[in-house]
């Protein structure tokens, strides 16, 4: 079916769609078309995630129950040392190919972006790999006090190439905002693969380094993909096409964020090397289990943000700051919806969560769980304030944001963690997300003046947080919570939320983006409609 017209309407005044809805007011085209594009983008990344981490959560659920706190911590002490290198030895370049695609036409600069990038990063990432299998040795000793560690960090070493070039494939499908390669890579491939080589290498009784060799296998499959996806899509390997040199632009983009991904890393997985140290890896193990619970209030932040920074650096480029205000406005929203009934479960029943999840030896990091969902939520509350910085160039702002951040950081865990271990860690953590996020917000509103807060979010947020303190009163009061009356709970707040947000979240730029998908994919939502015009939507 061909797609209809939208013509643009003026904000002030309402309007009757073809389909009979009447819209209060709609956004212009432009805001029209860079919606779609980032719900579109979003919707196919969402769905990517969902598939990762229900696969990565069951690799996960059989490592830490099949090995225990102890040798978990030792495979979570492998994982984070080659995520945080892969990553460092980038220099943000993947970002850069995120923001710079977008902005040009000429096919030997496009290929210039690409072909300076990875002339860059790729020998980087083959030096640190050598670097951490040659020293594995003095860093499990001397840095996490376990010898045993060694032959799992020497695995992680080699794989620290193939994800360079994975996340430098997944930031090409960025900048040339396409959803569905990241998909393949990163949300289909990789977890994929690690749950089958899981399952083989545990069942064969191989033990922690197993598992290492299983990653390996998921990075090198994942990788593989992206060198399909980059012949397939790009002109990076082809060889009679000219390529205009663009390391300087990319490095003086890319330079703050290299800083800023060190102190990333030192805010965000400091606290795993921290606890290494001064605590044990049965406590590593313990914190990288609440760890990845709250790390799901990320999930809608994820996915919005991975398309709206290109769809932004086109907008900025335009100049078109209305549109960016709008889009920011709408997808903070849609993050925190997605984000709150996830925050409200795991902060209500923390111990439930964990013990159906992980297994009882895991409880008694309830506490932490709770703080660090609160830090996450933090994320789900601001909205995409990072991509939105990176995407107009205010790079160098991140990275004394995020300077200042790792040093409080780094001082907390210092502080908290040889007294309250994982708990103290997750203290830390939280205070820094808090604050960083205040930052960035601050300075995108002095930058653009544009802030994440509508009506329709604080008038949801109040109603919502409103139902789940009856609900959770009432469930308190009437029942002693066992793991069915969990279970049902978690039903009942699901099916309110669903109807507290058609009824009171729901708002014109939403309903036009409906009736654009109905029209374009030809498809029928009369029963959705007519569910929505009970509501009195």
């Amino acid at each position: 079916m061909k797609r209809l017209p939208i013509q643009p309407v003026s904000p002030h005044r309402s309007t009757t769609t073809t389909t009979g809805w009447t819209l209060p007011g709609v956004v212009s085209s432009d805001t029209d078309e860079a919606l779609t594009t980032v719900a579109s983008g979003g919707s196919i990344v969402l769905l990517g995630l969902v598939l990762e981490l229900g696969i990565s959560f069951l690799a996960k659920l059989v490592i830490a129950r099949v090995l225990g706190p102890v040798n978990y911590g030792v495979v979570s002490l492998g994982v984070t040392t080659m995520i945080v290198v892969s990553t460092l030895v980038l220099l943000g370049l993947h970002t850069g190919i995120g923001r710079y695609l977008p902005r040009f036409d000429d096919a030997a600069q496009r290929r210039g972006v690409l072909v300076s990038a990875f002339r860059i990063a790729v020998p980087l990432a083959v030096a640190a790999g050598g670097a951490v299998y040659a020293f594995a040795p003095v860093i499990a000793t001397e840095g996490f006090g376990d010898p045993s560690v060694s032959p799992v960090l020497r695995v992680f070493g080699l794989v620290i190439p193939l994800a360079a070039v994975m996340k430098l494939a997944i930031g090409t499908s960025r900048g040339l905002q396409q959803a569905l390669p990241k998909v393949y890579i990163r949300n289909l491939a990789l977890p994929i693969v690690r749950f089958g080589a899981v399952i083989v290498v545990l069942w064969l009784g191989f033990g922690a380094i197993g598992v290492a060799w299983a990653y390996a296998a998921a990075y090198a499959g994942a990788a593989g993909v992206g060198l399909y996806v980059l012949w397939r899509d790009t002109a990076l390997f082809s060889r009679g096409e000219t390529a205009t040199p663009m390391h300087r632009e990319l490095l003086v983009f890319s330079a703050p964020l290299v800083i800023s991904s060190a102190m990333t890393f030192v805010f965000s997985d400091v606290d795993t090397f921290m606890l290494g140290y001064f605590s044990s890896t049965g406590d590593v193990g313990v914190y990288n289990t609440v760890y990845p619970l709250a790390h799901l209030l990320v999930v809608p932040m994820s996915s919005f943000g991975f398309i709206v920074m290109p769809v932004v650096s086109t907008l900025h480029e335009r100049g078109d700051r209305d549109t960016m205000r709008q889009l920011y406005q709408i997808t903070s929203k849609w993050i925190f919806l997605g984000a709150f009934p996830v925050f409200a479960i795991v902060v209500l029943f923390p111990t439930h969560a964990i013990g159906l999840t992980f297994g009882p030896e895991y409880v008694g990091g309830d506490l932490a769980l709770v703080v660090l969902a609160g830090a996450f939520f933090t994320h789900a509350i601001a909205g995409p304030n990072f991509d939105l910085l990176t995407s107009i160039g205010r790079t160098r702002l991140i990275m004394y944001d995020d300077t200042l951040v790792a040093i409080l950081n780094i001082v907390l865990n210092l502080l908290l963690i040889p007294r309250y271990s994982f708990l103290g860690a997750a203290v830390a953590t939280a205070v820094s997300y808090v604050l960083m996020n205040v930052l960035y917000t601050l300075q995108l509103y002095f930058e653009t003046g544009i802030q994440p807060l509508t009506p329709a979010l604080v008038r949801t947020a109040f109603i919502a947080t409103t139902t789940v303190a009856v609900l959770y009163g009432t469930v308190r009061t009437l029942f002693a919570v066992t793991v069915p009356v969990f279970l049902g709970t978690v039903v009942v707040f699901g099916l309110v939320y669903l109807l507290v947000v058609a009824r009171f979240a729901i708002e014109a730029e939403e309903i036009e983006l409906l009736l654009q998908f109905e029209e374009r994919f030809d498809l029928d939502l009369g029963a959705l409609k007519r569910v929505a015009g009970w509501l009195g939507i």
